[in-house]
């Protein structure tokens, strides 16, 4: 019996020595190790910022600025590296010495996509003229609005003529201008697949910015033919991360007129202008030398004041973000915050703006077959204005001897009569005195659901609402301004409107709801998919309106303050869409690809008759580098692509198509005024859809094993049945134009991109270039010609508001060449402008302008380029862009002297034309007013307004991963940036984007920032 027991211990023991055995060998495999190395591209330089991850595990790190890694992990493991441009890759953890892993360059780049209409598309597979902005490339940037952003984009017009906080946005103009209604000649811009302004969304949110710019566009039908703006939101990626941004910058105007800011010279040379016209002057020799004394001793009565200099500091902007986002298998997530706060450069309360956004994008695997998500993107925001919105005219027109304030802090005028002042605009005043704010409140909310059926069928489904809710309230107390001599007042408002109080409310509800089936199969080599949907747009705005006078002062400004109802107003429209559409794409080999789209939309803009239309289009593809005939080793992709397609357009006026009838048109009866209604303007109920044809034929080369890519494309879009407006004879008793189908447009092009980027041992490069030639021309209008007020005009064979005018030849010398001249006034001289007397009549008038053959709207070029350098954590980079083939013709305040009151510029000082300066660059000074001759339009004051500016310039610096491993930060950055530092053009006396399609320098000017900030990952 004891041995039994003696020999069930030993086995016990035995037993218990090998599982304490098996347990430290298990132990000590799963105990971790550190794991070190470096990553390198197969040419052995260091890739920075390859995330690693340890399969099966949360645990993971990135390379940092020398390629070099550091995580613990179990002997053994499985380390997973990804990087975009590299091959993903898989190795074991060993901890027996530092890791040299080298990545594999993904050439061909097969797994990128692009998003393309309710969908993706491979990149190398893309048929269509696609271009796509990576808002990576724009960190550090000072960008309040995403479409200040899309500067530069092959293909693309971008143009911001007003930099004022909150109201700051670019127009954009895909491939010239396709119509001349001005609300129809934008692109349809989609967040993740539903119709939303991009620059409701925080720009940080915003992952990648894709232009359909040819038949790509068809998929959209409808709201196509001006090209499509399709902009994707950030998702979560990875592990759990927390992202932080701070960015604070200064921002002052890029260009300001040089006005005459010495009274002295001011009132002198206005002396002089009122001599050359044969008048009297304005300012007596005893008022100068008055004012000449007193300037040392009173500059409250005896200013010298430069407006532009009291009215303007330096903006500030600054701008937080904060982010928390990551994934996994079944999920991902992504929550965001950001805060912007802008003071402008003018002076006052009225140039400010706040923005709070918020971004919610979540989405997670039900089942196998089910995934659901939803996203919220929007913006809280107000900004301000002074509730006399002209303040730039009010600058343009200050003059020097205009008192600022008085001893005793109310506002002045000037005790010198000036003609055209009777009523002093003290821009201070206007400035600090009445306000408008604007409130908005804006979100795009979607819920979508993807289900996966039997026979390789997917089922997508989207439901997204637009809600936009806005009031913008303002108020004005009485205004006065003083003489500074006299202390006589002078009423700027008058006191039965003024104190007054407005409010608008803004009410609109957008609902969208598309549903798509995909199929997509394999047969062998033969690669098809096909894709039906549906989608249903409903938009109701509604606003209203309404004033109050009657206020005992400027102290309270609620409506219950006020004893007098001025007017309410309001309205209430509707505008639905319908839609069903579907696509097949087939490609064999991934070497021949065909793709074709159709599109039938149905709009209540036009009559029941009319209102449904289908839209067309197709795509071809040939990679020819995968042919079998095709062997080069120094061009490792070259692809020919074509499209044709039609898109429509349906921007009229709601109900246009109805002859509606008005109320409150009032009648007199037997003298007496009864309420009655009209109709004001005709309805045409054959109106159809405004209908665009593109086709695009390019080619895609990369060269060097992709180091060098090359895009070209060629295209032609013409533009049938233009929605525009058709005048009516007066003889019909005063009725508005209908909207009809009047005319055609083309818009001729050519698109050329190159991009170089290499690697030499830790210094990295990329050097990218774009340009692009647009002609424009009206091909018909139905015979007619119209005759714009700025002087541009509508007419067959030209671009779209090309120039009419009269045609100038110099400057008269002598009285001789007056007389032996054709006659162009009683008043002409040596001096003034002399212009062409086109038809020989001996009459310079009307008939005599000329067609200037080049548009104010659209240039015919647009280019852009620039480069990055990449040293370690140290990177500079720089973005050029800009214009040409465009003009202006700029009049009125600073440009022409003296207009009905205002200041001149200091060019007229030295530049006019006197006997002793006959070869001046100005005509004979004179105020614009008294002498209408020499300011006629004409192209003496036709300005070329292109130009070449440094869009941005950013120094950033990463800091090393060793710095940060110890505070268990990923990764820190921070960087300082400039943007509009240099600009180079032809016209000097204002920013000449700012000036583009515009008639006057009243305007926000152009910005330059300096700016710094940081990011951080955690």
């Amino acid at each position: 019996m004891k041995s039994l027991y003696l020999r069930l211990c030993k086995q016990a023991a035995t037993l218990l020595l090998c599982l304490t055995a098996t347990l430290g060998q298990l132990s000590l495999y799963a105990q971790n190790v550190p794991i070190t190395g470096k990553v390198v591209s197969e040419s052995g330089a260091p890739v920075i910022g390859v995330s690693i991850q340890v399969v099966g595990t949360s645990k993971g790190t990135s390379t940092d600025v020398d390629g070099k890694f550091k995580l613990d992990a179990p002997a053994g493991a499985t380390l997973k590296l990804t990087f975009i441009g590299y091959l993903p890759k898989e190795v074991k953890a060993d901890a027996s010495k530092p890791m040299i892993i080298a990545l594999v360059e993904d050439i061909q780049k097969l797994n990128d996509v692009v998003v393309v209409g309710y969908g993706t598309q491979k990149k190398v597979s893309v048929t269509g003229a696609i271009s796509t902005v990576d808002m990576k490339d724009k960190a550090g940037q000072p960008i309040t609005n995403v479409s200040n952003a899309l500067h530069g984009v092959p293909g693309l017009s971008v143009n911001l003529s007003n930099s004022q906080p909150g109201v700051d946005r670019s127009t954009i103009r895909i491939r010239g201008i396709g119509t001349t209604s001005a609300s129809g000649a934008s692109p349809m811009v989609l967040v993740d697949g539903i119709e939303y302004s991009m620059d409701e969304l925080n720009p940080n949110d915003i992952e990648s910015v894709t232009v359909l710019k040819d038949a790509a566009a068809a998929i959209y039908g409808s709201k196509g033919a001006n090209g499509v703006i399709m902009v994707t939101t950030k998702k979560g990626k990875g592990q759990a991360r927390v992202d932080y941004g701070f960015n604070y910058g200064r921002q002052r105007a890029t260009y300001l007129p040089d006005i005459i800011d010495d009274p002295i010279a001011y009132m002198n040379l206005k002396n002089q202008a009122l001599l050359n016209e044969g008048k009297a002057v304005e300012y007596s020799a005893a008022d100068i030398e008055e004012y000449k004394n007193g300037m040392s001793k009173d500059p409250f009565t005896y200013p010298a004041n430069n407006w532009y200099k009291i009215a303007l500091k330096d903006g500030v902007l600054k701008k937080h973000d904060l982010s928390v986002s990551g994934s996994g298998e079944k999920y991902q997530y992504r929550l965001s915050l950001g805060y912007l706060d802008r003071d402008g450069i003018l002076f006052g309360p009225g140039n400010h703006e706040k923005k709070y956004s918020l971004g919610v994008n979540v989405s997670a695997d039900i089942t196998k077959r089910l995934k659901v998500g939803a996203t919220l993107d929007g913006y809280y925001r107000n900004y301000t204005q002074p509730f006399y919105t002209d303040t730039w005219t009010y600058l343009a027109r200050a003059l020097p001897i205009l008192s600022d304030t008085l001893q005793d802090g109310r506002y002045g005028n000037s005790w010198l009569r000036t003609a055209g002042r009777n009523n002093w605009e003290n821009p201070r005043m206007l400035a600090f005195n009445g306000l408008q704010t604007k409130v908005v409140q804006r979100f795009l909310s979607t819920v979508f659901l993807e289900y996966k059926l039997p026979f390789d069928l997917k089922y997508s489904a989207k439901f997204g609402v637009d809600k936009y809710d806005g009031l913008l309230s303002g108020f004005t107390p009485r205004m006065q301004t003083f003489n500074p001599k006299t202390g006589a007042p002078i009423n700027w408002n008058s006191p039965a409107t003024a104190p007054r109080a407005a409010k608008t409310d803004y009410n609109d509800l957008n609902i969208t709801f598309f549903n798509t089936l995909d199929w997509a199969r394999s047969f062998g080599k033969h690669n098809l998919s096909a894709m039906i949907g549906a989608s249903y747009y409903n938009a109701s705005p509604e606003s209203w309106a309404t004033s109050f006078y009657g206020y005992l002062d400027g102290s309270l400004d609620a409506f219950d303050a006020g004893n007098t109802w001025n007017s309410t107003s309001g309205n209430l429209t509707r505008d639905v869409l319908e839609s069903y559409f579907g696509r097949v794409n087939y490609d064999y080999d991934g070497r021949y690809l065909f793709q074709a789209t159709l599109r039938s939309d149905g709009s209540s803009r036009l009559s029941p008759a009319t209102r449904w239309m289908s839209f067309p289009s197709a795509e071809l593809g040939w990679r020819i580098d995968k042919e079998s005939f095709f062997r080069s080793n120094f061009i490792s992709l070259l692809k020919l692509r074509g499209s044709y397609g039609s898109m429509g357009n349906q921007s009229v006026p709601l109900y246009s198509y109805m002859r509606t009838v008005r109320l409150g048109e009032d009648y007199s009866f037997g003298g007496t005024q009864v309420p009655g209604a009209a109709m004001l303007a005709d309805a045409d109920p054959r109106l159809r859809w405004e209908r665009t044809t593109s086709a695009n034929i390019g080619a895609d080369i990369n060269l060097l094993k992709s180091r060098v890519a090359l895009s070209l494309d060629v295209y032609n879009r013409k533009t049938t049945g233009m929605l525009r407006p058709k005048a009516l004879p007066s003889q019909v008793g005063g009725l508005s134009g209908t909207q009809k189908n009047v005319g055609s447009m083309l818009n001729r092009g050519v698109e050329f991109t190159a991009q170089y980027s290499d690697q030499f041992g830790d210094v990295g490069l990329n050097v990218y270039g774009n340009v692009s030639y647009n002609y424009n021309e009206i091909t018909s209008l139905d015979g007619e010609i119209v005759y714009n007020s700025d002087g541009t005009i509508l007419k067959e064979g030209s671009p779209i508001n090309s120039f009419y005018i009269l045609q100038a030849e110099g400057l008269f010398q002598t009285a001789d060449e007056v007389k032996n001249w054709a006659y162009q006034g009683p008043k002409t001289k040596p001096g003034y402008i002399k212009y062409k007397d086109q038809n020989g009549d001996g009459i310079i008038n009307g008939d005599d302008r000329v067609l200037v053959n080049i548009s104010s709207q659209t240039p015919k070029w647009n280019y852009a380029f620039g480069f990055t350098v990449n040293y370690k954590g140290l990177s500079l980079n720089t973005a050029f862009q800009g214009v040409g083939g465009i003009k202006a013709l700029p009049v009125a305040n600073l440009i022409f002297p003296f207009n009905n009151g205002a200041n001149a510029t200091k060019n007229w000082l030295t530049d006019a034309w006197t006997p002793e300066n006959p070869d001046a660059k100005l005509p004979i000074v004179t105020t614009s007013t008294g002498n209408v001759d020499n300011f006629q339009r004409s192209t003496f004051w036709l300005r070329d307004v292109s130009y070449l500016r440094m869009r941005n310039i950013q120094l950033a610096y990463a800091l090393p991963q060793r710095w940060l491993d110890k505070a268990k930060i990923k990764k820190v950055s921070v960087f300082i940036n400039g943007e509009n530092l240099l600009t180079f053009s032809p016209f000097k006396e204002f920013d000449p984007e700012s000036i583009m399609d515009q008639t006057d320098l009243y305007t926000y000017p152009m910005l330059k920032t300096f700016n710094g900030g940081i990011n951080v990952t955690f």
